[in-house]
Protein backbone atom coordinates (compact mmCIF):
# COMPACT_ATOMS: atom_id res chain seq x y z
CA UNK A 1 0.00 0.00 0.00
CA UNK A 2 1.28 3.86 -0.64
CA UNK A 3 0.59 6.19 1.94
CA UNK A 4 -2.66 7.47 1.15
CA UNK A 5 -3.91 3.86 1.28
CA UNK A 6 -2.46 3.30 4.74
CA UNK A 7 -3.94 6.85 6.23
CA UNK A 8 -7.20 5.76 4.65
CA UNK A 9 -6.82 2.21 6.58
CA UNK A 10 -5.80 3.52 9.62
CA UNK A 11 -8.99 5.83 10.05
CA UNK A 12 -11.12 3.09 8.95
CA UNK A 13 -9.56 0.91 12.14
CA UNK A 14 -10.20 4.51 14.24
CA UNK A 15 -13.57 4.49 13.11
CA UNK A 16 -14.60 0.46 13.65
CA UNK A 17 -13.07 1.06 16.79
CA UNK A 18 -15.66 3.39 17.38
CA UNK A 19 -18.65 1.66 16.19
CA UNK A 20 -17.46 -1.52 18.40
CA UNK A 21 -17.33 0.56 21.17
CA UNK A 22 -13.67 0.26 21.84
CA UNK A 23 -11.41 2.25 24.26
CA UNK A 24 -12.02 5.86 22.21
CA UNK A 25 -8.15 6.27 23.52
CA UNK A 26 -7.34 3.49 21.03
CA UNK A 27 -9.53 4.81 18.53
CA UNK A 28 -7.95 8.44 18.70
CA UNK A 29 -4.59 6.84 18.87
CA UNK A 30 -5.07 5.43 15.40
CA UNK A 31 -6.95 8.76 14.08
CA UNK A 32 -3.24 10.69 15.38
CA UNK A 33 -1.18 8.22 13.52
CA UNK A 34 -3.53 8.64 10.24
CA UNK A 35 -2.74 12.50 10.80
CA UNK A 36 1.08 11.98 11.40
CA UNK A 37 1.88 9.72 8.58
CA UNK A 38 -0.25 11.78 6.28
CA UNK A 39 1.71 14.88 6.69
CA UNK A 40 5.25 13.09 7.52
CA UNK A 41 7.53 14.04 4.89
CA UNK A 42 9.65 11.01 2.76
CA UNK A 43 8.34 7.85 0.86
CA UNK A 44 6.17 5.43 3.91
CA UNK A 45 7.93 2.14 1.93
CA UNK A 46 11.64 3.99 2.67
CA UNK A 47 10.25 5.09 6.29
CA UNK A 48 9.61 1.66 6.64
CA UNK A 49 12.66 0.14 5.72
CA UNK A 50 14.95 2.52 7.26
CA UNK A 51 13.16 2.51 10.75
CA UNK A 52 12.39 6.00 10.61
CA UNK A 53 8.63 5.32 11.11
CA UNK A 54 8.84 4.93 14.04
CA UNK A 55 10.43 8.79 14.62
CA UNK A 56 7.00 9.98 13.50
CA UNK A 57 5.17 11.63 16.66
CA UNK A 58 2.14 8.86 17.19
CA UNK A 59 4.04 5.84 16.06
CA UNK A 60 4.71 3.37 18.68
CA UNK A 61 5.52 -0.66 18.34
CA UNK A 62 2.07 -1.57 18.14
CA UNK A 63 0.67 0.52 15.26
CA UNK A 64 3.81 0.99 13.57
CA UNK A 65 3.95 -3.05 12.76
CA UNK A 66 0.92 -2.65 11.55
CA UNK A 67 1.64 -0.05 8.91
CA UNK A 68 4.54 -2.18 7.75
CA UNK A 69 2.42 -4.88 7.49
CA UNK A 70 0.13 -2.72 5.00
CA UNK A 71 3.37 -1.40 3.54
CA UNK A 72 5.02 -4.45 2.46
CA UNK A 73 2.01 -7.04 2.15
CA UNK A 74 -0.85 -4.24 1.24
CA UNK A 75 -3.33 -6.26 3.72
CA UNK A 76 -3.88 -6.76 7.66
CA UNK A 77 -5.20 -9.64 9.65
CA UNK A 78 -6.04 -6.75 12.81
CA UNK A 79 -8.17 -4.56 9.44
CA UNK A 80 -9.74 -8.08 8.23
CA UNK A 81 -10.88 -8.77 11.90
CA UNK A 82 -12.66 -5.39 12.81
CA UNK A 83 -14.25 -5.14 9.47
CA UNK A 84 -15.75 -8.93 9.53
CA UNK A 85 -17.65 -7.74 12.60
CA UNK A 86 -19.40 -4.26 11.46
CA UNK A 87 -21.77 -4.13 8.37
CA UNK A 88 -20.09 -3.06 5.39
CA UNK A 89 -23.29 -0.62 4.64
CA UNK A 90 -22.92 0.88 7.93
CA UNK A 91 -19.54 2.17 7.22
CA UNK A 92 -21.70 3.85 4.02
CA UNK A 93 -24.24 5.42 6.49
CA UNK A 94 -21.44 7.73 7.94
CA UNK A 95 -21.39 10.05 4.74
CA UNK A 96 -24.45 11.46 6.20
CA UNK A 97 -23.84 14.87 7.84
CA UNK A 98 -23.84 14.65 11.45
CA UNK A 99 -23.96 10.97 11.82
CA UNK A 100 -21.16 9.92 13.30
CA UNK A 101 -19.63 6.99 14.69
CA UNK A 102 -21.66 7.49 18.09
CA UNK A 103 -24.88 7.74 16.40
CA UNK A 104 -24.45 4.87 14.02
CA UNK A 105 -23.62 2.10 16.85
CA UNK A 106 -26.55 3.25 18.71
CA UNK A 107 -28.81 3.11 15.59
CA UNK A 108 -27.40 -0.42 14.56
CA UNK A 109 -26.98 -2.18 18.16
CA UNK A 110 -30.63 -0.76 19.58
CA UNK A 111 -32.94 -0.63 16.13
CA UNK A 112 -30.74 -3.10 14.16
CA UNK A 113 -30.18 -0.29 11.31
CA UNK A 114 -27.42 -0.61 8.92
CA UNK A 115 -28.89 0.56 5.78
CA UNK A 116 -29.78 4.37 4.64
CA UNK A 117 -33.27 2.96 4.05
CA UNK A 118 -33.89 1.29 7.27
CA UNK A 119 -32.18 4.97 9.10
CA UNK A 120 -34.98 7.09 6.76
CA UNK A 121 -37.76 4.87 7.35
CA UNK A 122 -36.84 5.44 11.45
CA UNK A 123 -36.46 8.67 11.43
CA UNK A 124 -39.88 8.93 10.03
CA UNK A 125 -41.58 7.12 12.02
CA UNK A 126 -40.46 8.47 15.35
CA UNK A 127 -38.20 5.08 16.65
CA UNK A 128 -34.66 7.46 15.74
CA UNK A 129 -35.99 10.01 18.14
CA UNK A 130 -36.65 7.99 21.03
CA UNK A 131 -33.00 6.72 21.29
CA UNK A 132 -30.81 8.30 24.27
CA UNK A 133 -29.19 11.25 22.77
CA UNK A 134 -31.40 11.77 19.79
CA UNK A 135 -34.79 13.63 19.91
CA UNK A 136 -36.90 15.17 17.23
CA UNK A 137 -34.48 17.72 15.94
CA UNK A 138 -31.38 15.24 15.22
CA UNK A 139 -33.87 13.05 13.47
CA UNK A 140 -35.02 15.88 11.34
CA UNK A 141 -31.41 16.68 10.83
CA UNK A 142 -30.65 13.15 9.98
CA UNK A 143 -33.59 12.85 7.30
CA UNK A 144 -31.98 16.28 5.80
CA UNK A 145 -28.51 14.67 5.86
CA UNK A 146 -29.77 11.41 3.73
CA UNK A 147 -31.40 13.91 1.02
CA UNK A 148 -28.18 15.39 0.84
CA UNK A 149 -26.27 11.85 0.22
CA UNK A 150 -28.63 10.68 -2.17
CA UNK A 151 -28.21 13.81 -4.53
CA UNK A 152 -24.20 13.83 -4.14
CA UNK A 153 -23.59 9.85 -3.60
CA UNK A 154 -22.41 9.34 -7.39
CA UNK A 155 -20.06 11.95 -7.43
CA UNK A 156 -16.41 12.58 -6.28
CA UNK A 157 -14.12 15.01 -5.05
CA UNK A 158 -11.50 16.54 -8.11
CA UNK A 159 -8.42 15.37 -6.30
CA UNK A 160 -9.40 11.51 -5.99
CA UNK A 161 -10.77 11.48 -9.42
CA UNK A 162 -7.67 12.68 -10.68
CA UNK A 163 -5.77 10.65 -8.36
CA UNK A 164 -7.41 7.72 -9.98
CA UNK A 165 -7.22 8.94 -13.41
CA UNK A 166 -3.86 9.78 -13.43
CA UNK A 167 -2.09 6.06 -13.40
CA UNK A 168 -4.59 4.99 -15.65
CA UNK A 169 -3.28 7.69 -18.44
CA UNK A 170 0.02 6.82 -17.85
CA UNK A 171 -0.63 3.23 -18.34
CA UNK A 172 -1.85 3.57 -21.71
CA UNK A 173 0.17 6.14 -23.10
CA UNK A 174 3.16 3.48 -22.76
CA UNK A 175 1.26 1.59 -25.30
CA UNK A 176 2.71 1.74 -29.01
CA UNK A 177 -0.54 1.96 -30.28
CA UNK A 178 -1.23 4.88 -28.84
CA UNK A 179 -0.77 8.08 -30.27
CA UNK A 180 -2.28 10.75 -28.17
CA UNK A 181 -4.30 10.49 -24.67
CA UNK A 182 -5.71 13.10 -22.63
CA UNK A 183 -8.22 13.09 -20.06
CA UNK A 184 -11.98 15.09 -20.95
CA UNK A 185 -15.44 15.76 -19.47
CA UNK A 186 -15.57 17.99 -16.24
CA UNK A 187 -12.15 16.44 -15.13
CA UNK A 188 -10.79 18.50 -17.38
CA UNK A 189 -12.92 21.31 -16.80
CA UNK A 190 -11.41 21.04 -13.34
CA UNK A 191 -15.18 21.20 -11.79
CA UNK A 192 -15.16 20.90 -8.30
CA UNK A 193 -17.19 17.41 -8.09
CA UNK A 194 -16.69 14.33 -10.78
CA UNK A 195 -19.60 11.89 -11.63
CA UNK A 196 -16.99 10.26 -13.91
CA UNK A 197 -13.68 9.77 -15.70
CA UNK A 198 -13.65 10.14 -19.42
CA UNK A 199 -10.71 8.99 -21.64
CA UNK A 200 -9.60 9.67 -25.06
CA UNK A 201 -7.29 8.22 -26.94
CA UNK A 202 -5.96 8.25 -30.62
CA UNK A 203 -4.75 4.83 -32.05
CA UNK A 204 -4.87 2.82 -35.02
CA UNK A 205 -5.27 -0.44 -32.78
CA UNK A 206 -7.88 0.62 -30.49
CA UNK A 207 -8.32 -3.39 -29.90
CA UNK A 208 -5.08 -3.53 -28.40
CA UNK A 209 -5.93 -0.52 -26.02
CA UNK A 210 -8.42 -1.36 -24.93
CA UNK A 211 -7.71 -4.72 -23.84
CA UNK A 212 -4.84 -3.34 -22.05
CA UNK A 213 -7.43 -0.68 -20.17
CA UNK A 214 -9.59 -3.33 -18.60
CA UNK A 215 -6.68 -5.37 -17.32
CA UNK A 216 -5.07 -2.47 -15.46
CA UNK A 217 -4.92 -3.19 -11.74
CA UNK A 218 -7.47 -1.29 -9.69
CA UNK A 219 -10.97 -2.31 -11.43
CA UNK A 220 -13.53 -3.44 -9.58
CA UNK A 221 -15.75 -4.27 -12.34
CA UNK A 222 -15.61 -4.34 -15.89
CA UNK A 223 -19.01 -2.97 -17.11
CA UNK A 224 -18.48 -2.66 -21.10
CA UNK A 225 -15.50 -3.83 -23.38
CA UNK A 226 -15.65 -2.46 -26.69
CA UNK A 227 -13.01 -1.36 -29.49
CA UNK A 228 -14.10 2.60 -30.02
CA UNK A 229 -15.83 2.57 -26.08
CA UNK A 230 -14.95 0.61 -22.82
CA UNK A 231 -16.21 1.51 -19.35
CA UNK A 232 -14.85 0.14 -15.81
CA UNK A 233 -15.85 1.03 -12.09
CA UNK A 234 -12.45 1.60 -10.27
CA UNK A 235 -11.92 0.28 -7.12
CA UNK A 236 -13.20 3.89 -5.09
CA UNK A 237 -16.31 3.72 -6.96
CA UNK A 238 -15.52 5.89 -9.51
CA UNK A 239 -16.94 4.96 -13.24
CA UNK A 240 -14.16 5.56 -16.05
CA UNK A 241 -14.64 5.98 -19.84
CA UNK A 242 -12.59 5.27 -22.36
CA UNK A 243 -12.99 5.87 -26.14
CA UNK A 244 -10.59 5.31 -28.88
CA UNK A 245 -10.74 7.27 -32.13
CA UNK A 246 -8.44 7.90 -35.31
CA UNK A 247 -5.57 10.38 -34.93
CA UNK A 248 -7.71 12.47 -37.63
CA UNK A 249 -10.48 12.08 -35.47
CA UNK A 250 -9.19 13.45 -32.32
CA UNK A 251 -9.23 17.25 -31.80
CA UNK A 252 -13.08 17.03 -32.40
CA UNK A 253 -13.50 13.64 -30.04
CA UNK A 254 -11.62 15.41 -27.52
CA UNK A 255 -13.17 19.10 -27.88
CA UNK A 256 -16.82 17.19 -27.92
CA UNK A 257 -16.06 14.64 -24.61
CA UNK A 258 -14.03 17.67 -22.94
CA UNK A 259 -18.12 19.88 -22.93
CA UNK A 260 -20.06 21.10 -21.24
CA UNK A 261 -22.87 19.93 -22.85
CA UNK A 262 -24.07 23.96 -23.30
CA UNK A 263 -20.81 24.69 -24.54
CA UNK A 264 -20.99 21.81 -27.21
CA UNK A 265 -24.48 23.23 -27.82
CA UNK A 266 -23.64 26.36 -28.58
CA UNK A 267 -20.26 25.50 -30.76
CA UNK A 268 -22.46 23.11 -32.50
CA UNK A 269 -24.85 26.85 -33.37
CA UNK A 270 -21.79 29.07 -34.36
CA UNK A 271 -20.92 26.03 -36.99
CA UNK A 272 -24.34 25.81 -38.67
CA UNK A 273 -23.89 29.60 -39.11
CA UNK A 274 -20.87 28.97 -40.78
CA UNK A 275 -22.66 25.96 -42.71
CA UNK A 276 -20.77 23.67 -40.76
CA UNK A 277 -21.71 20.38 -39.25
CA UNK A 278 -20.26 19.84 -36.03
CA UNK A 279 -19.86 16.36 -34.28
CA UNK A 280 -17.28 14.41 -32.01
CA UNK A 281 -16.11 12.73 -35.34
CA UNK A 282 -15.32 16.27 -37.46
CA UNK A 283 -16.36 19.47 -38.51
CA UNK A 284 -17.91 18.72 -41.91
CA UNK A 285 -19.05 21.35 -44.78
CA UNK A 286 -22.81 21.26 -45.89
CA UNK A 287 -23.28 18.32 -47.79
CA UNK A 288 -19.76 16.97 -47.39
CA UNK A 289 -19.01 13.64 -46.48
CA UNK A 290 -15.15 14.65 -45.25
CA UNK A 291 -14.63 16.75 -42.23
CA UNK A 292 -12.13 19.63 -42.26
CA UNK A 293 -8.68 18.55 -41.31
CA UNK A 294 -7.67 20.20 -38.18
CA UNK A 295 -4.47 18.68 -36.60
CA UNK A 296 -5.19 19.97 -32.45
CA UNK A 297 -8.09 21.66 -30.55
CA UNK A 298 -6.74 24.80 -31.35
CA UNK A 299 -7.11 24.30 -34.97
CA UNK A 300 -11.16 23.29 -34.73
CA UNK A 301 -11.65 26.45 -32.98
CA UNK A 302 -9.47 28.00 -35.36
CA UNK A 303 -11.77 26.90 -38.10
CA UNK A 304 -14.65 28.59 -36.45
CA UNK A 305 -12.83 32.02 -36.71
CA UNK A 306 -12.15 31.51 -32.53
CA UNK A 307 -8.78 31.61 -30.46
CA UNK A 308 -8.56 28.32 -28.35
CA UNK A 309 -10.97 28.45 -25.08
CA UNK A 310 -9.35 26.95 -22.39
CA UNK A 311 -11.12 23.70 -20.57
CA UNK A 312 -12.16 25.33 -17.52
CA UNK A 313 -14.19 28.78 -19.45
CA UNK A 314 -15.92 26.05 -21.29
CA UNK A 315 -19.45 26.42 -19.52
CA UNK A 316 -21.24 27.83 -21.97
CA UNK A 317 -20.82 31.56 -19.34
CA UNK A 318 -20.17 33.74 -22.27
CA UNK A 319 -16.49 32.42 -23.14
CA UNK A 320 -17.60 31.99 -26.94
CA UNK A 321 -18.52 35.66 -27.54
CA UNK A 322 -15.66 36.59 -25.48
CA UNK A 323 -13.24 34.49 -27.54
CA UNK A 324 -14.67 36.26 -30.85
CA UNK A 325 -14.69 39.74 -29.26
CA UNK A 326 -10.64 39.02 -28.35
CA UNK A 327 -11.48 39.52 -24.84
CA UNK A 328 -10.77 36.39 -23.30
CA UNK A 329 -8.78 36.98 -20.05
CA UNK A 330 -5.08 35.80 -19.81
CA UNK A 331 -5.94 33.29 -17.20
CA UNK A 332 -3.70 32.28 -13.84
CA UNK A 333 -1.39 29.70 -13.65
CA UNK A 334 -0.03 28.02 -11.28
CA UNK A 335 3.62 29.10 -11.64
CA UNK A 336 2.38 32.87 -11.33
CA UNK A 337 1.98 32.04 -7.08
CA UNK A 338 5.05 33.54 -5.36
CA UNK A 339 3.53 33.02 -1.96
CA UNK A 340 2.01 30.16 -0.11
CA UNK A 341 -0.56 31.37 2.18
CA UNK A 342 -2.74 30.40 5.18
CA UNK A 343 -0.79 27.02 6.67
CA UNK A 344 -1.06 25.79 10.07
CA UNK A 345 1.84 24.31 12.51
CA UNK A 346 1.76 22.18 15.63
CA UNK A 347 0.85 25.47 17.51
CA UNK A 348 -2.43 24.68 16.90
CA UNK A 349 -3.98 21.81 15.07
CA UNK A 350 -0.91 21.45 11.95
CA UNK A 351 0.71 17.97 11.96
CA UNK A 352 3.95 19.28 11.18
CA UNK A 353 6.66 21.97 12.73
CA UNK A 354 7.17 25.47 11.34
CA UNK A 355 10.60 25.17 9.91
CA UNK A 356 9.67 21.76 8.27
CA UNK A 357 6.17 23.29 6.59
CA UNK A 358 8.47 26.49 5.55
CA UNK A 359 11.02 23.91 4.11
CA UNK A 360 8.66 22.46 2.10
CA UNK A 361 7.50 25.33 0.80
CA UNK A 362 11.01 26.94 -0.47
CA UNK A 363 11.61 23.28 -2.31
CA UNK A 364 8.52 24.16 -4.03
CA UNK A 365 9.84 27.38 -4.91
CA UNK A 366 7.80 29.83 -2.90
CA UNK A 367 9.27 33.15 -1.82
CA UNK A 368 7.37 33.60 1.09
CA UNK A 369 5.26 31.67 3.15
CA UNK A 370 2.30 32.76 5.52
CA UNK A 371 1.80 30.67 9.14
CA UNK A 372 -1.99 31.06 9.61
CA UNK A 373 -2.64 28.93 12.94
CA UNK A 374 -5.99 29.16 14.34
CA UNK A 375 -7.17 31.46 17.04
CA UNK A 376 -7.81 31.30 20.55
CA UNK A 377 -11.93 30.37 20.27
CA UNK A 378 -10.76 27.36 18.46
CA UNK A 379 -10.38 25.59 21.52
CA UNK A 380 -10.89 22.19 19.36
CA UNK A 381 -7.52 23.21 17.17
CA UNK A 382 -5.90 24.46 20.15
CA UNK A 383 -6.32 27.75 19.50
CA UNK A 384 -3.23 30.08 20.50
CA UNK A 385 -3.81 32.51 23.42
CA UNK A 386 -2.78 36.02 23.19
CA UNK A 387 0.49 35.60 24.50
CA UNK A 388 1.52 32.57 22.61
CA UNK A 389 0.35 34.47 19.59
CA UNK A 390 3.74 37.18 20.93
CA UNK A 391 5.73 33.79 21.16
CA UNK A 392 4.63 32.59 18.38
CA UNK A 393 6.62 35.77 16.56
CA UNK A 394 9.80 35.44 18.18
CA UNK A 395 9.37 31.58 17.01
CA UNK A 396 9.06 32.85 13.18
CA UNK A 397 11.83 35.47 13.58
CA UNK A 398 14.35 32.32 14.84
CA UNK A 399 13.43 30.02 12.14
CA UNK A 400 13.74 32.83 9.40
CA UNK A 401 17.65 32.84 10.33
CA UNK A 402 17.52 29.10 8.86
CA UNK A 403 16.19 29.96 5.36
CA UNK A 404 17.94 32.31 2.78
CA UNK A 405 15.12 32.57 -0.27
CA UNK A 406 12.33 32.15 2.07
CA UNK A 407 10.36 34.95 3.64
CA UNK A 408 8.13 33.53 6.34
CA UNK A 409 4.91 36.11 7.51
CA UNK A 410 3.47 36.15 10.54
CA UNK A 411 -0.54 35.64 10.36
CA UNK A 412 -3.71 34.12 12.03
CA UNK A 413 -7.03 32.66 11.43
CA UNK A 414 -9.10 34.52 13.43
CA UNK A 415 -12.23 33.26 14.51
CA UNK A 416 -15.60 35.61 13.55
CA UNK A 417 -17.88 35.70 16.55
CA UNK A 418 -21.05 35.30 16.60
CA UNK A 419 -21.70 39.26 16.75
CA UNK A 420 -19.09 39.50 13.99
CA UNK A 421 -16.40 40.83 16.18
CA UNK A 422 -12.66 39.03 15.88
CA UNK A 423 -11.45 37.26 18.53
CA UNK A 424 -8.81 39.01 19.65
CA UNK A 425 -8.02 42.69 20.41
CA UNK A 426 -6.48 45.24 18.31
CA UNK A 427 -2.94 44.98 20.58
CA UNK A 428 -2.67 41.43 18.71
CA UNK A 429 -3.77 42.26 15.33
CA UNK A 430 -1.91 44.84 14.96
CA UNK A 431 1.63 42.55 15.42
CA UNK A 432 0.28 40.71 12.21
CA UNK A 433 1.54 40.80 9.23
CA UNK A 434 -2.16 39.39 7.96
CA UNK A 435 -5.29 38.61 9.58
CA UNK A 436 -7.68 35.83 7.79
CA UNK A 437 -11.39 36.11 9.52
CA UNK A 438 -12.98 32.91 9.27
CA UNK A 439 -16.12 30.99 10.92
CA UNK A 440 -15.91 27.82 12.61
CA UNK A 441 -19.20 27.66 14.58
CA UNK A 442 -22.80 28.58 14.34
CA UNK A 443 -23.20 27.08 11.00
CA UNK A 444 -26.82 27.74 11.36
CA UNK A 445 -27.63 30.87 11.78
CA UNK A 446 -30.43 32.55 10.27
CA UNK A 447 -29.96 34.33 6.95
CA UNK A 448 -29.99 37.80 7.88
CA UNK A 449 -27.44 37.40 10.83
CA UNK A 450 -25.00 35.32 9.08
CA UNK A 451 -24.68 38.18 6.37
CA UNK A 452 -24.60 40.74 8.90
CA UNK A 453 -22.34 38.39 11.11
CA UNK A 454 -19.82 38.33 8.30
CA UNK A 455 -20.36 42.18 6.96
CA UNK A 456 -19.27 43.37 10.77
CA UNK A 457 -16.00 40.88 10.39
CA UNK A 458 -15.26 41.95 6.69
CA UNK A 459 -15.49 45.46 8.39
CA UNK A 460 -12.88 45.53 11.00
CA UNK A 461 -10.07 47.28 9.90
CA UNK A 462 -7.00 44.51 10.72
CA UNK A 463 -8.74 42.04 8.21
CA UNK A 464 -7.23 40.66 5.27
CA UNK A 465 -8.68 37.64 3.75
CA UNK A 466 -12.09 36.06 4.59
CA UNK A 467 -11.21 32.51 4.62
CA UNK A 468 -13.25 29.96 2.71
CA UNK A 469 -16.22 32.35 2.44
CA UNK A 470 -19.10 29.83 2.26
CA UNK A 471 -17.90 27.03 4.60
CA UNK A 472 -19.01 24.37 2.22
CA UNK A 473 -18.00 21.09 2.76
CA UNK A 474 -17.97 19.75 -0.72
CA UNK A 475 -20.29 16.10 -0.99
CA UNK A 476 -20.16 16.51 3.49
CA UNK A 477 -21.86 19.91 4.05
CA UNK A 478 -23.60 23.05 2.10
CA UNK A 479 -22.72 26.68 2.21
CA UNK A 480 -23.51 29.20 4.86
CA UNK A 481 -27.18 31.05 4.73
CA UNK A 482 -26.28 34.14 3.05
CA UNK A 483 -26.56 37.06 1.11
CA UNK A 484 -23.61 36.33 -0.91
CA UNK A 485 -24.12 40.08 -3.21
CA UNK A 486 -24.02 42.04 -0.24
CA UNK A 487 -20.91 39.87 1.35
CA UNK A 488 -18.73 40.45 -1.63
CA UNK A 489 -20.20 44.13 -2.02
CA UNK A 490 -18.56 44.55 1.18
CA UNK A 491 -15.36 43.05 0.56
CA UNK A 492 -15.17 45.11 -2.53
CA UNK A 493 -15.90 48.17 -0.66
CA UNK A 494 -13.14 47.25 2.59
CA UNK A 495 -10.66 46.00 -0.04
CA UNK A 496 -10.93 42.56 2.08
CA UNK A 497 -9.97 39.81 -0.07
CA UNK A 498 -11.80 36.87 -0.52
CA UNK A 499 -10.12 33.00 -0.04
CA UNK A 500 -9.59 30.58 -2.62
CA UNK A 501 -9.40 27.69 -0.26
CA UNK A 502 -7.40 25.03 -2.33
CA UNK A 503 -8.34 22.07 0.60
CA UNK A 504 -10.11 19.77 -1.70
CA UNK A 505 -13.10 19.49 0.42
CA UNK A 506 -13.28 23.05 0.18
CA UNK A 507 -12.39 25.21 -3.45
CA UNK A 508 -14.70 27.80 -1.35
CA UNK A 509 -14.89 30.28 -2.43
CA UNK A 510 -17.03 28.83 -5.54
CA UNK A 511 -15.85 29.96 -9.16
CA UNK A 512 -19.43 30.89 -9.99
CA UNK A 513 -19.19 33.56 -7.25
CA UNK A 514 -15.72 34.83 -8.68
CA UNK A 515 -16.47 36.90 -11.55
CA UNK A 516 -19.52 38.36 -9.74
CA UNK A 517 -17.09 39.23 -7.08
CA UNK A 518 -14.20 40.86 -9.56
CA UNK A 519 -16.87 42.87 -10.93
CA UNK A 520 -17.12 44.25 -7.58
CA UNK A 521 -13.06 45.14 -7.17
CA UNK A 522 -12.76 42.20 -5.00
CA UNK A 523 -8.84 40.82 -4.86
CA UNK A 524 -8.43 36.93 -3.96
CA UNK A 525 -5.68 34.82 -1.80
CA UNK A 526 -5.44 31.22 -3.31
CA UNK A 527 -4.39 29.18 0.16
CA UNK A 528 -3.67 25.79 0.30
CA UNK A 529 -4.91 25.74 4.12
CA UNK A 530 -2.04 23.51 4.37
CA UNK A 531 -1.93 20.86 8.12
CA UNK A 532 0.60 19.38 7.07
CA UNK A 533 3.21 19.40 4.01
CA UNK A 534 1.47 17.62 1.39
CA UNK A 535 -1.69 20.33 2.26
CA UNK A 536 0.92 22.61 0.47
CA UNK A 537 0.72 20.74 -2.91
CA UNK A 538 -3.07 21.51 -2.87
CA UNK A 539 -2.47 25.14 -4.52
CA UNK A 540 -3.01 24.46 -8.12
CA UNK A 541 -6.28 22.38 -6.89
CA UNK A 542 -7.19 26.63 -5.81
CA UNK A 543 -5.70 27.97 -8.96
CA UNK A 544 -7.82 25.41 -11.05
CA UNK A 545 -10.74 27.40 -9.29
CA UNK A 546 -9.79 30.84 -10.42
CA UNK A 547 -9.15 29.50 -13.75
CA UNK A 548 -12.76 28.55 -13.72
CA UNK A 549 -14.11 32.08 -12.44
CA UNK A 550 -11.78 33.95 -15.17
CA UNK A 551 -9.52 35.28 -12.99
CA UNK A 552 -6.00 36.39 -13.71
CA UNK A 553 -2.63 36.93 -11.94
CA UNK A 554 -3.07 40.28 -11.53
CA UNK A 555 -6.54 39.22 -9.60
CA UNK A 556 -4.84 37.41 -6.76
CA UNK A 557 -3.23 39.06 -3.50
CA UNK A 558 -0.38 35.80 -3.40
CA UNK A 559 1.03 36.45 -7.13
CA UNK A 560 2.45 40.04 -5.53
CA UNK A 561 5.92 39.98 -3.73
CA UNK A 562 6.12 39.59 0.08
CA UNK A 563 6.35 43.36 0.82
CA UNK A 564 3.59 43.70 -1.94
CA UNK A 565 1.36 41.67 -0.29
CA UNK A 566 1.79 42.68 3.50
CA UNK A 567 1.31 46.48 2.43
CA UNK A 568 -1.70 45.73 -0.31
CA UNK A 569 -4.13 47.24 2.66
CA UNK A 570 -1.96 49.67 4.05
CA UNK A 571 -1.35 51.30 0.62
CA UNK A 572 -4.39 53.36 1.13
CA UNK A 573 -7.02 54.66 4.00
CA UNK A 574 -9.38 52.33 5.27
CA UNK A 575 -12.89 53.40 4.34
CA UNK A 576 -14.82 54.04 6.87
CA UNK A 577 -17.45 51.54 8.68
CA UNK A 578 -21.10 52.34 7.19
CA UNK A 579 -23.43 53.00 10.06
CA UNK A 580 -26.01 50.40 10.27
CA UNK A 581 -29.92 51.25 11.17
Amino acid sequence: MDKPEVVRTLREIATLLELQEENPFKARAYESAARSIEGAPGDLEALVASGDLYKIKGIGEGIGKKVAELVQTGRLGYYEDLRANVPIELLGLLRIPGFGPKKARAAWQTLGIDEIDELEQAARDGRLAKLPGFGEKTAQNILEGIEFVRSHGDRHLYSEAWAAAAPIVDALRELKAVQRIKVGGSLRRRRETIKDIDIVVSTGKPRTVMDRFVALGGIERVVAHGETKSSVTLAGGINCDLRCVSDAQYPFALHYFTGSKDHNVAMRRRAQGMGLKMNEYGLFPDGAESSLECADEQAVFAALQLPWIPPELREDTGEIEAAANGELPALIETGDIRGMIHFHTTESDGVCALEDMAREAERLGYAYAGVCDHSQSAAYARGLKPDQVLRQREEIEKVQKKFKKLRLLHGIESDILAEGALDYPESILKTLDFVVISIHSRFGMPKADMTKRMIAAIENPYATILGHPTGRLLLQRDPYELDMDAVLEAAGRARVALEINAHPMRLDLDWRECRKAKALGCRFAICPDAHNTEGIADVPYGVGVARKGWLTREDVLNCLTAEEFVQWKRVEAKPKKRTRK
